[in-house]
């Protein structure tokens, strides 16, 4: 898998920390790969991971040690296990924990070589799913039934859904965070997944419009379309996050929609979480290389979303779906 232990030993020893205790689940996938979950809804693993310069401890208790010694740890690792009824033990003294404060986000910004191969085959399979699930809709499949084609499919391969979005016709145009319905499908459909595998996450959104595509949706989409690229474009290591935000914003309005970009988010960050944080117009922190990006900009009825690296690699294109200067048209069936 990979192996991010050497990056948190460095930060402990600029911080003059003695150790770390990581509960998260992002930040264990983060260190090594390792998937601690049961109740996916829960943002602590089912172990606690002690990392110092002296060892590697698993803290976990009797129910789950035996699969995670056998499947996710490897003999790096010691075990220290208690009853299941037994308190987990507090942090040692000089020693920092992410249970409140996420203190490795910044340290996981930059993906390693064996994280990128792996989003790599990540964005792949899902833009392969997305693709054939959303080229096979019909008129009078449901929300439901679709996002549960694209759920399925996703699962086979080993891949979780955190977000799962489908609206139908006019729902499209009515929300931004369209949560699946039983509303059948008549003129048009979207479809955006979060999806997550070993801790990594990708998002795509697509767009299938059965019959010709009035004007005033081209031109929307057209103009979503210009804000994605100027997006991506301009994602670069040591650019500032508001000044990418800001060309967006530019855009939208040169393309004669101004103020849309103010009726959802734009997107930011991602990697180990959805988004790591949402950009605003005052963030001033900047890219990182090799950083995982979800820009995913809308015009009222439409949306683009594709995730980068901040090389300007593209994750999730789909070579067999009409594309306009490289950002996905609406699929007409």
């Amino acid at each position: 898998m990979w192996n991010n232990i050497p990056r948190l030993l460095d930060h402990l020893r600029a911080t003059g920390r003695e150790g770390a205790v990581i509960t998260r689940r992002c930040n264990m996938s983060w260190l090594t790969g390792a998937d601690t979950h049961v109740v996916r809804s829960m943002t602590q693993g089912v172990c606690r991971l002690h990392v110092s310069p002296r060892e590697l401890v698993v803290e976990t208790d009797r129910i789950e040690h035996h699969r995670l010694r056998d499947e996710e740890f490897g003999s790096e690792w010691r075990f220290q296990v208690r009853e299941w009824f037994e308190p987990a033990p507090p942090v040692p003294e000089g020693w920092v924990s992410d249970e409140l404060d996420d203190f490795c986000q910044p340290l996981r910004a930059s993906l390693s070589q064996a994280e990128q191969a792996y989003v790599r085959t990540l964005g792949r399979e899902c833009a392969e799913v997305m693709a054939r699930e959303m080229k096979g809709v019909r008129r009078g499949l449901s929300e439901h039934e679709l996002a549960g084609r694209i759920v399925g499919s996703l699962r086979a391969r080993g891949i979780f859904t955190p977000v799962m979005l489908v609206a139908a016709d006019d729902r499209i145009r009515s929300y931004r965070h369209p949560i699946p319905t039983d509303r059948t499908i008549e003129r048009a459909v979207m479809a955006a997944i979060c999806a997550e595998r070993r801790g990594l996450i990708v998002s795509i959104t697509r767009l299938v419009h059965f019959g010709p595509i009035d004007a005033d949706l081209d031109a929307r989409h057209r103009a979503c379309q210009a804000v994605n690229r100027t997006y991506h474009d301009a994602t670069r290591p040591g650019k500032r996050w508001c000044d990418i935000l800001r060309r967006g914003i530019d855009t939208y309005a040169a393309r004669g929609f101004d103020g849309e970009w103010k009726l959802h988010h734009q997107g930011g960050p991602m990697g180990y979480a959805a988004r790591d944080f949402i950009v605003t117009p005052d963030q001033t922190q900047t890219v990182q290389p090799h950083q995982l990006v979800g820009w995913n900009p809308s015009v009222t009825g439409t949306k683009c979303e594709d995730t980068i690296l901040s090389t300007g690699e593209v994750l999730t294109e789909m070579n067999d779906w009409p594309k306009s200067d490289g950002q996905a048209d609406i699929l007409v069936l």
